[in-house]
């Protein structure tokens, strides 16, 4: 099988672009890296004829420049870790597209040197979230410099709905739509409102459960598995932005729960009994006085690989990058009402916002090079990132047992409800369950604080 099997030959020199991305993407600063880097999966591809191109530092290529540069805005964490996988990433890549027969090379241009000539493709990284975040600078740019926004943006799905009604990030046409069906029907609601939708999920996350195996022996599949068992809880009771799910959100959704199109819960069944656990497992100690005062997944992982807590919800992006650090634990999907493997899944999505013609078709273009399911698949797995396509999911090593869990939980779960005023009702879910869990009020009063749908 090659590296890219139905790519034709009118498509190589295009090609180069996502060469050239993804050498600026294993160049630009990123997180710290794993602990314990990942071993390499196992190679599907056969090899290629001729001498396959060298790895990053080894010597320039002849330069190849793009009639059409695009830029990319970008956030930290869009990088590679593992710097000589990435070469290997490359290295396949380039003996796929640029074969020693064809007459197509490309020059491989180092950090030090982006903007020389060469680059067709000019990646900037952004911060997450603030005054330096994506959001602010496009909302800057599309007031004061139109000219200076990106070709192309990866946001996260609240960002995107909110550059969407500022109208910076037009719709996607049908047509465009269609070359990324491999992307998980659950995640599409992600980039869309009111059946339109502004991006391509690329990057997802899922909260699941972690457990240390000498303390649990059998993780629970349902809330009352929890109070049964007597065992304790860990999660971020203290997070009060909107960037943050709570977990009685997460009990809500994956419960059944949804909302309408004025953002009002429409079930108070769902909400009550995620409400009641809480309230319980507080009440007997369940939930430790630790779960308000961590407002974040780190914070709760931290205490939880101190050994302080039986059981911890976590990100996957956060366990798949640090359990090297921990010991003997396990995973699981959150305990849920009815005992169905479910987590609420976030995204960051692709979103293009240039609308000239040339420009928009070769940024598209790019973007379908991107989500190739091997490419896809390899750029995740070396980021340490879960894709948004299950196909991705089988270039990673699928002897890892939790390389087939994240593939079950891609499928099986839900995506938050989208909506540019989502962010006030996550507040006062939050708001709910920080004054339940302190004492403050009772279920009914945490409910009564909440717009239902009469």
């Amino acid at each position: 099988m090659s590296f890219y099997p139905y790519r034709q030959t009118e498509k190589i020199e295009f090609g180069l672009l996502i060469l050239l991305i993804l050498l600026l993407l294993s160049g630009c600063q990123s997180r710290p890296a794993p602990t314990t880097p990942p071993e390499q999966p196992p190679d599907n591809r056969t090899p290629t004829s001729g001498q396959p191109a060298a790895g990053l530092g080894n010597g320039p290529q002849p330069a190849t420049v793009s009639d059409t540069p695009l830029t990319l805005w970008v956030p930290p964490f869009f990088s590679i870790d593992t710097e000589n996988r990435a070469d290997a990433v490359l290295a396949a890549a380039l003996a796929e597209f640029a074969p020693t027969d064809s007459g197509v090379s490309v020059t491989l241009v180092p950090k030090a040197e982006r903007g020389a000539a060469g680059v067709s493709v000019t990646l900037v990284p952004k911060a997450e979230r603030g005054a330096a975040g994506l959001l602010a600078y496009l909302l800057t740019s599309q007031q004061s410099a139109p000219a200076l926004l990106p070709d192309i943006v990866l946001l996260n799905s609240h960002d995107l709905l909110r550059a969407a009604s500022a109208g910076i990030v037009p719709p996607l046409t049908e047509q465009e739509r269609r070359p990324f069906a491999g992307i998980a029907p659950a995640l599409l609601t992600s980039a869309e409102v009111d059946g339109l939708r502004y991006g391509l999920p690329f990057v997802a996350d899922l909260d699941h459960l972690v457990y240390q195996k000498k303390r649990v022996l059998l993780p629970p599949i349902r809330l009352t598995d929890i109070l049964a068992q007597d065992q304790q809880l860990l999660f971020a009771g203290g997070a009060v932005d909107e960037h943050s799910q709570s977990f009685a959100w997460t009990l809500y959704l994956t419960g059944g729960g949804g909302v309408d199109d004025q953002m009002r819960l429409t079930s108070p069944h769902a909400m009550a009994a995620a409400f009641d656990f809480l309230r319980v497992g507080r009440e007997r100690g369940l939930i430790p006085d630790t779960a308000l005062t961590l407002s974040s997944a780190q914070a709760v992982w931290t205490f939880f690989a101190n050994g302080d807590a039986e059981m911890a919800v976590v990100p996957a992006s956060l366990y798949y990058n640090q359990q090297g650090e921990v010991g003997d634990i396990g995973f699981a999907p959150l305990p849920s009402l009815d005992g169905r493997p479910r987590s609420v899944i976030t995204t960051w999505s692709f979103a293009v916002i240039t609308q000239a013609p040339e420009r928009r078709q070769q940024a598209l273009r790019l973007l379908r090079e991107m989500f190739e399911p091997q490419l896809h698949g390899e750029w995740s797995w070396s980021a340490r990132q879960l894709p948004t396509q299950p196909e991705a999911l089988t270039y990673w090593d699928t002897s890892d047992p939790y390389t087939l869990f994240l593939k079950e939980m891609l499928t099986n779960s839900v995506s938050t409800p989208t909506s540019s005023a989502l962010g006030e009702l996550t507040r006062a879910v939050q708001q709910a369950q920080r004054m339940l869990l302190a004492g403050e009020i009772s279920t009914q009063g945490a409910l009564d604080s909440l717009p239902f749908r009469p």
